[in-house]
């Protein structure tokens, strides 16, 4: 078993051969990122030792490549997990909008710390999502994530009818679809966003517009929802057939569709 902070062995050899590589230091803060949530429990002793090194790795990082964000997107992680106040991640995350201020995926690692489970509320993480669909550029995904802000609180508010006509549901999953059809389709992060509309558009009974999003990701299942299952391809099934069946109850053929 490795102990805390100790990396594979081709990253130890890359670091002491190239140590004042930036891309080589900003994967060693990820590693370390990755190796506290992955491996140790959330908050224990384990945890926060090797949060405490993925802390000091990001700062090295950050200081070979100014400007580059990649460190900084490691760091809300660490943030999370230690703990930050609000005012020291709104200090990290405004280090993130100087240099990537439509990066969809920092968003989607920063939406966490606002959600209740962590260390905000359902309404503090609605309107960071919001505030970011606001201010989303042409083509970007960042409208997207108010439906991921839903998502985070659904053990709230149990996916019943007048959940699905409220006003926030519909803009939020507005937001969505306009997102997937406007994004650049080889954008790693669209199918993430379609996956969770399919989740959503199953669950409030929208066949048809499911079948839209299925028929362009099928077969893909490493997305949320499908990732908190303990069989994803399972759950995914599921929904998928919903859709099918719902789509041909309707009159819908699904032959008929294209991706």
């Amino acid at each position: 078993q490795q102990r805390p902070g100790e990396g594979g062995r081709w990253l130890r050899d890359w670091r002491a051969q190239e140590p004042k590589d930036a891309g080589g230091a900003a994967v060693h803060a990820e590693f370390l990122v990755q190796q506290a949530w992955r491996s140790s429990t959330a908050g224990s002793d384990d945890f926060r030792i090797i949060l405490e090194e993925a802390r000091s790795a990001v700062a090295q990082a950050a200081l070979l490549a100014p400007g580059d964000p990649v460190p900084y997107i490691s760091e809300l992680a660490v943030a999370r997990g230690l703990g930050y106040t609000q005012q020291e991640f709104d200090q990290l995350w405004l280090k993130i909008l100087d240099r990537a201020p439509a990066h969809m995926g920092a968003h989607l690692v920063a939406l966490p710390y606002w959600s209740e489970k962590w260390h905000g509320s359902r309404q503090q993480s609605m309107a960071f999502a919001e505030a970011a669909a606001a201010r989303a550029p042409g083509g970007s995904l960042l409208s997207a994530l108010p439906l991921f802000s839903l998502y985070e609180h659904l053990p709230e508010v149990n996916l019943v009818r007048n959940f699905f006509q409220s006003q926030t549901f519909t803009r939020a999953l507005e937001g969505a679809q306009f997102a997937a059809q406007s994004a650049r389709q080889d954008d790693p992060v669209l199918p993430h966003v379609r996956h969770l509309l399919v989740f959503f558009l199953v669950s409030s009974e929208r066949w048809g517009e499911a079948m839209h999003q299925l028929v362009r990701v099928d077969g893909y299942v490493g997305a949320l929802p499908w990732t908190m299952s303990a069989d994803p391809a399972a759950q995914f099934a599921v929904y998928r057939a919903l859709a099918v069946g719902g789509y041909e109850a309707n009159g819908g053929s699904p032959a008929t569709l294209r991706g």
